[in-house]
């Protein structure tokens, strides 16, 4: 055997190297604390390693085989991350402190912040950062069912603006819709124009402690809407986020085909289409097609063969895509953060898009140790253009006939009805585009003299303009028509905020007075032409129409004035108080009942601080809370004066000039005053096991008096109805939030947050009357308002199924009618609505519940949230129905969608009626919206810190998203969520795909 030195050489070589790094690795063993003493369940890690190990109950964790220069991470729910090398060391003790956040996460409660120990009425923070990267295009979106008491809509079209409401509804015919507040000032512009990038936090103020600091606009709530923000003494960050996604419509339906359609005809036509031996079930041989009640466009559609689906010409799949770069930090004495973004969002049909291109300015600036200035400046592009075909006339088109003809023109009436061919309304030049420009300027000064004392002045400005136009040259029963408009609101806000902050030993006292003014004011101008002759020029010249030419204009405008005052207090973070006092003016109420006054209390206990509780290991925060105030609602800004208009001009007499007329239009209502809430809540706050469970539960109960409502009056009057105040609504409720971490192990964690709400209303009280002597007050009939019953109460006859063939039927009934119930008991079918309507059901929900699971395994992350609404025994119900066609001609030439279940002879368990019959009664079809709905899905991953260091990055993540991808529910029709049932006549609701990307340099 030849010797060869080089071979024993490399063997020296790879022991010299591998015996270093075996003889520094040890076993290592960990003791981990906090100031109360042993931490188990406290997790420690080798990064980039396989190695983990989990404190025992004497904080105790062994690790085998650790190199000396290893980085060892200790973490646990509830406490900062600690990160160490043994150096050579064996045994390693480390002392976790209580995460920051955790004890002191401030929120923000109108004029200022406070800390969340400190709160005494109901705040939650919302999770905005779960599902950020779907294609939501607003903030309120990614909120959809994730905190309890907040009820965010569905959206189907783009750009739309979701329903928001808080605790349900609380006035009859007052504003229903939360106050936003963004940045500290009111904001009442869509929400859906705020790039949601930019926001960094969403506050929901739900009780009326917390929100009577708004007073006159916070009986429905109120969200705190604030934007990032640069960090002192930070090197420039440089971040991209960007989504592309498609959609399409969560119900997999479309419009009958040829032959389908051909079969619902006979279906419809059953007496001639069948033969009455066989129980209309066999087809009658003597019947064909030109038998029955089509045009000739339909018939020669027929003969021809033609299969044309208008749903699939006029729909397409949707896209969303979002782009956001910023630009944050900032230096020793300013802070700055610049963002700019991009979203292109079409919808499903055809010409439904939206486009917004958003700018963000916001800059902090020290100019001295005691006066700090800043700026939130915004800039909002937005684009709407475009002109969708009618949903409501697509269903009216059998597909045996054609949008266009031989020569490609859009045939104008395609069946021959008189229904427009719906793609008329898609080729008009339509131009919709908005912008808003919103200024936030604000100055701290900070009294040199008196510590604590501070004065805040804030200035706002905003301008949203709108500019419209369309022409559509068959339009104006096809003579052509142009039309454009300009419209601009001016918004400015001025508020002057002292606040005073102290810390007397253990008392801590914080007081905030507020002086405040605002406008508001509207201009707008538009002109309207019908009868082009050449329309090449469009709505760029409308005085060349040559029918009729109008201009018209419109002005108002409104204004507040509104002092506040709060203080809070709390003695050694154990006891706490909140009292406000809000004074509010606003012109639109009569003379002598301009203003109103809201106050509002709040008492906390922080029961975990007491030394009787301390022995009690397994909690780490019990807090009990109890508020009371009362909030206001603002009617419109010329409710309580008499309104008046012009009327058409009039020439007296051969040779006269004309003169204009006016003409009051509403009464003055001269004692209209504020509508008002009290609200009593009472809350806990909890936390267990060092955050591994923790919530809160709030109770509620509300009362809305002195309700704004158009009552009617003797049309003897010469009017119908005046704005006037009445009648008392009782709203309760319950709210549970709860956080819990099951599984918190080594490199996994699995964390589940539900919100669960119950809401009812209840009207106490209307006008007070008894006119019929029964002894009980009258019910408003006519306006479905019931005493001792929810708002949304349903009165109507009750549908006992469909009269069939062979049924004994009454005459004025049909077969494939509903059959109504005659609660007269007189022997004899007698339908009649003063004996024979009842209470249904109501339209509120019995319960919402959104529950959110998010898996997380080292830098793998899985998200989804099932959301609910269910309506329990008669709750959540709502009216179904088919189309309504007021013939059966009309019904013959048109068509449905499959999820549209009709009677016939071979479908007698159909859902709906023939509606084109007329029966005595004809009843309405009342289902429940009940759903279960997977809303959102996500799975991302995010680069180690190393590997994005390696391609200079500070972070990276991509992530994979879905939204409304399972819905579960008896529902007939596009959506119970929306209320969009069988008949079909809006946009159906999205399921959408995407994937994101986020990048930090």
């Amino acid at each position: 055997m030849t010797f060869r030195p080089y071979i024993l050489l490399q063997v020296v070589a790879v022991l010299l190297v591998m015996f270093p790094a075996y003889a520094q690795k040890t076993n290592l063993r960990m003791k981990v604390s906090d100031a109360s003493g042993p931490l188990a369940g406290a997790v420690v890690i080798v990064k980039g390693t396989s190695l983990a190990a989990t404190a025992d109950s004497e904080g105790t964790a062994v690790l085998a085989g650790v190199a000396e220069d290893a980085e060892i991470e200790v973490s646990m729910m509830g406490y900062d991350a600690v990160t160490i090398r043994p150096q050579g060391r064996s045994i390693v003790e480390v002392v976790l402190q209580e995460e920051a956040q955790m004890l002191d996460e401030v929120v923000f409660i109108g004029y200022g912040t406070q800390k969340k120990k400190d709160l005494t009425g109901s705040v939650v923070r919302a999770d905005i950062e779960t599902f950020k990267q779907t294609t939501n295009a607003t903030i309120m979106e990614s909120l959809h069912g994730t905190v309890a008491g907040l009820n965010v809509g569905q959206v189907n079209s783009a750009g739309a603006n979701p329903d928001i409401s808080v605790r349900g509804q609380i006035t009859l015919g007052g504003n229903t819709s939360p106050l936003i507040i963004l940045d500290g000032i009111i904001y009442s512009g869509r929400i859906s124009d705020i790039n949601p990038a930019d926001i960094e936090s969403v506050d929901v103020l739900k009780d009326a402690s917390s929100k009577a600091i708004y007073g006159a606009q916070a009986a429905n709530g109120v969200l705190i809407l604030t934007t990032r923000s640069g960090s002192r003494e930070t090197a420039p960050r440089v971040s991209y986020s960007g989504t592309f996604g498609i959609s399409e419509p969560t119900v997999n339906t479309r419009l009958l085909g040829r032959n389908e359609w051909l079969q619902r005809l006979r279906d419809v036509e059953y007496e001639k289409a069948y033969t009455a031996e066989s129980g209309y079930l066999e087809e009658n041989p003597a019947w064909d097609y030109t038998m029955a009640q089509l045009f000739s466009p339909t018939l020669e559609g027929i003969a021809n063969g033609t299969d044309f689906d208008w749903w699939e010409a006029c729909t397409q799949t949707g896209h969303v895509f979002k782009h956001n770069v910023s630009v944050s930090g900032g230096s020793r004495t300013a802070s700055y953060f610049l963002s700019g973004s991009h979203s292109d969002i079409t919808g499903i049909t055809m010409n439904d898009s939206y486009k917004r291109n958003t700018l963000r300015a916001n800059l902090d600036i020290n100019v001295t140790s005691w006066l700090k200035t800043g700026a939130n400046l915004s800039l909002a592009f937005l684009d709407y253009s475009g002109e969708s075909p009618a949903i409501s006339s697509i269903k009216e088109m059998n597909p045996v006939v054609s949008p266009r003809d031989a020569d490609g023109n859009l045939v104008r009436n395609p069946t021959g009805q008189a229904t427009l061919n719906p793609f008329i309304y898609s080729e008009s030049d339509d131009m919709e585009k908005k912008h808003q420009i919103n200024t936030v300027l604000y100055a701290v000064l900070d009294c040199p003299w008196i510590q604590g004392l501070s004065y805040r002045l804030n200035y706002n400005y905003r301008l949203n303009a709108a500019y419209d136009a369309n022409f559509n040259s068959d339009k104006a029963n096809f003579l052509g028509r142009g039309e454009k408009s300009y419209k601009n609101n001016y918004y400015w806000l001025l508020d002057n905020i002292v606040s005073y902050n102290r810390t007397f030993n253990s008392h801590n006292v914080s007081v905030t007075l507020v002086y405040g003014a605002s406008s508001n004011s509207h201009d707008e101008t538009g002109a309207v032409g019908t009868g082009y002759a050449n329309g090449i020029l469009g709505y760029n010249r409308l005085q060349l129409a040559e029918n009729t030419q109008e201009i018209t204009s419109s002005a108002y405008s409104e204004s507040s004035l509104y002092q506040v005052g709060r203080l809070s207090y709390n003695y050694a973070g154990r006891y706490f108080l909140t009292a406000t006092l809000r004074r509010d003016g606003f012109s639109g109420f009569a003379q002598n009942h301009k203003f109103g006054i809201f106050p509002s209390v709040g008492l906390g206990w922080m029961v975990s601080e007491e030394k009787f509780m301390k022995g009690l290991k397994s909690l780490d925060e019990l807090k009990l809370r109890l508020s009371y105030g009362k909030t206001g609602n603002l009617t419109g800004r010329y409710s309580s004066l008499a309104q008046v208009s012009v009327s058409n001009p009039y020439v007296f007499g051969d040779g006269a000039s004309t003169s204009v007329g006016y003409n009051v239009t509403s009464l003055a209502s001269t004692d209209l005053s504020w509508e008002t809430t009290d609200e009593i809540n009472a809350g806990l706050d909890f936390s267990l096991w060092r955050g591994r469970l923790s919530g809160n539960i709030d109770c509620y109960l509300s009362e809305t008096h002195d309700l704004l409502w158009d009552m009617a009056v003797p049309s003897v009057t010469g009017f119908s109805e005046i704005k006037t105040n009445l009648g008392r609504i009782r709203n309760s409720g319950i709210e549970i939030m709860l956080t819990a971490k099951p599984v918190v192990s080594g490199n996994f964690e699995w964390s589940v947050q539900t919100a669960f709400s119950a809401n009812k209303n209840r009207i106490e009280t209307l006008l007070g009357e008894d006119l019929d002597g029964d002894g009980r007050e009258d019910d408003l009939i006519a306006s479905g308002l019931f005493i001792g019953q929810p708002i949304g109460a349903i009165y109507n006859y009750q549908i006992d199924g469909m009269w069939q063939l062979g049924d004994d039927i009454p005459a004025g009934w049909y077969p494939g009618t509903y059959k109504i119930h005659d609660f007269g008991n007189t022997g004899t079918y007698e339908i009649s609505k003063e004996d024979d309507r009842v209470i249904l059901g109501h339209k509120e929900p019995a319960y919402r519940l959104g529950i959110t699971n998010t898996f997380r395994y080292r830098n793998v992350s899985f998200s989804f949230m099932i959301n609910t609404i269910q309506g329990g025994r008669d709750g959540y119900m709502a009216s179904n129905s088919a189309p309504y066609y007021t013939t059966a001609g009309n019904a013959q030439n048109a068509n449905v969608f499959t999820f549209v279940d009709v009677w016939s002879p071979r479908n007698p368990d159909a859902v709906f009626p023939q509606s084109w019959l007329s029966p005595q009664v004809a009843g309405t079809f009342y289902q429940q919206r009940n759903f279960v709905r997977l809303q959102d899905v996500t799975l991302s991953y995010r680069l180690g810190r190393r590997a994005a260091k390696a391609i200079g990055a500070q972070s990276l993540s991509a992530s994979l998203s879905g939204k409304n991808l399972l819905t579960f529910t008896k529902w007939v029709g596009w959506d119970p969520e929306m209320n969009l049932g069988a008949d079909a006549v809006s946009k159906p609701v999205m399921r959408s795909w995407s994937v994101g990307i986020d990048v930090t340099f």
